[in-house]
């Protein structure tokens, strides 16, 4: 392809219209009206605590895997390349200042709050030399009539049009065509999507924290026989009870009261409205809207010792292992040319999510040694332990009763043809005839005979 400038298609900029907003015009004033009444934007939603577990939870978990980038090889298998540039950065630094993981963390973290994470890819000689972040809300996209991207980037005072896709890695969370043109892809946040939800949970937590603020105490109201002389005497009535009782600090202070005033407590009460039921159900639906199992961000109501395991097993396989695939695809669709892709593939590995308790673990390694599929340095590799030296530690064991069909194993470790059946049966037949009948010496040197066995 040319240069971003040639390539670049001739498309007008993404705008937007206030009937219908699009995500970054409504977060632009701070986010979109609910039926709340609250304006809900991403760093509101960021407060709760279940939407901000389940993005560090999925955001560190990924982050602190391997990234491997394999060579395919013939047979089926693959080695990891750590000779090409791209392992490299994958796995040490992708730029000079920025370490894999906190990248890695951040990309995910903004890609799940805001549903799309671009970085810009700088080749050196034709070779992936740096991968570097972008500042969220500052990539346009646009797409030509049969759905390529191409990317608008500002950098500081002036903008960069027309980046081919790739020299921008674009991380789309839930990625599909709604929000985007001609069939191009676009990533959705579910804190776009759920704004409703989301804005109930904030309510909560303003609520809560408003009640408490107010010296954990309901309203009350002021009332009198008589009528407030002036609205100037009624509004310092009011301020003086504020200031008075009003806030933690004030909690159990004594008010003073003038003009036949009476205090009236009013009636509702925290547990008429459910709020522990509410704010509890509003983090299970903070933990759904990330497919995210309610145990790994602290709820526990309905975790068992029988079943906790296999939701840990359902957590890996199922979001972890999405979230994972649409990363190594955008990797390789950046990050490798189209002759690289047919020799090379970007994976996680994510057998480290799946690690037991290390009494399961050594058993799982022992039915490996036992049965020959693993050595002592796979099992060592594993556990993050050198390998045995002089090689000592790369034989494979085989069972002595495990040999292929048809043939037996001898002292020397080869393989022989054996007598198949009625043959070799009769043959043993014979010898366990010959052995129970073989003569005995008494204590006399007499010869003593065992009758035969009956048949």
């Amino acid at each position: 392809m040319g240069s971003p400038s040639a390539s670049a298609p001739s498309l007008p900029g993404t705008t937007s219209g206030s009937a219908d907003p699009a995500g970054w015009l409504v977060d632009l004033f701070g986010g979109m009206v609910t039926a709340t009444g609250l304006r809900v934007g991403v760093q509101d939603a960021l407060r709760l605590p279940g939407v901000a577990a389940c993005i560090q939870v999925l955001s560190e978990d990924l982050a602190k895997v391997p990234l491997v980038v394999y060579r395919k090889q013939h047979g089926g298998e693959k080695v990891e390349a750590t000779d090409h540039p791209l392992y490299r950065l994958l796995n040490g630094h992708p730029a000079p200042w920025l370490p894999a993981f906190h990248w890695r963390r951040t990309m995910i973290h903004n890609a799940m709050a805001l549903g799309n994470q671009f970085n810009r890819v700088q080749r050196r000689g034709g070779e992936v030399g740096r991968i570097s972040p972008l500042q969220p809300g500052r990539t346009l996209v646009r797409w030509t009539t049969e759905g390529e991207p191409f990317y608008d980037v500002m950098d500081g005072a002036r903008t960069v049009t027309g980046l081919p896709f790739h020299e921008v890695l674009h991380i789309p969370y839930r990625a599909s065509n709604d929000g985007a043109d001609y069939g191009g892809l676009w990533g959705r946040s579910p804190l776009e999507m759920h704004r409703e939800s989301l804005a109930l949970a904030i309510a909560a937590e303003r609520f809560a924290a408003r009640f408490f603020a107010n010296g954990a105490r309901p309203s009350v109201v002021v009332e009198m026989s008589g009528k407030m002389p002036n609205d100037q005497v009624a509004n310092r009535v009011r301020a003086g009870l504020e200031r008075a009782m009003g806030g933690l600090d004030n909690a159990f202070k004594i008010a003073v009261l003038e003009m036949g005033m009476k205090l009236k407590e009013l009636t509702a009460k925290n547990s008429d409205s459910q709020l522990i039921e509410v704010r509890k159900q509003a983090a299970l639906e903070q933990a759904t809207m990330f497919n995210m199992p309610p145990h790994k961000i602290g709820i526990l109501d309905r975790a068992t010792f029988s079943n906790i395991e296999h939701q840990a097993i359902e957590y890996v396989t199922g979001p972890v292992t999405a979230l994972a695939r649409g990363i190594e695809a955008a990797l390789e669709t950046s990050c490798l040319s189209e002759a690289e892709r047919e020799d090379y593939e970007i994976r996680h590995d994510l057998d480290d999510l799946l690690r037991g308790d290390i009494a399961s673990r050594y058993r799982a390694y022992a039915i490996g040694r036992q049965w020959g599929w693993l050595s002592a340095d796979d099992v060592r590799g594993w556990e993050d332990m050198n390998p045995l030296p002089h090689g000592q530690g790369k034989t494979y064991l085989t069972p002595l009763n495990m040999v292929p069909a048809g043939t037996e194993q001898r002292p020397d470790g080869s393989g022989a043809d054996v007598l198949f059946a009625p043959t070799r049966y009769a043959a043993a037949h014979d010898a366990r005839q010959q052995a129970l009948t073989s003569s005995l010496v008494g204590p006399h040197g007499e010869t003593l005979f065992l009758p035969p066995p009956s048949n």
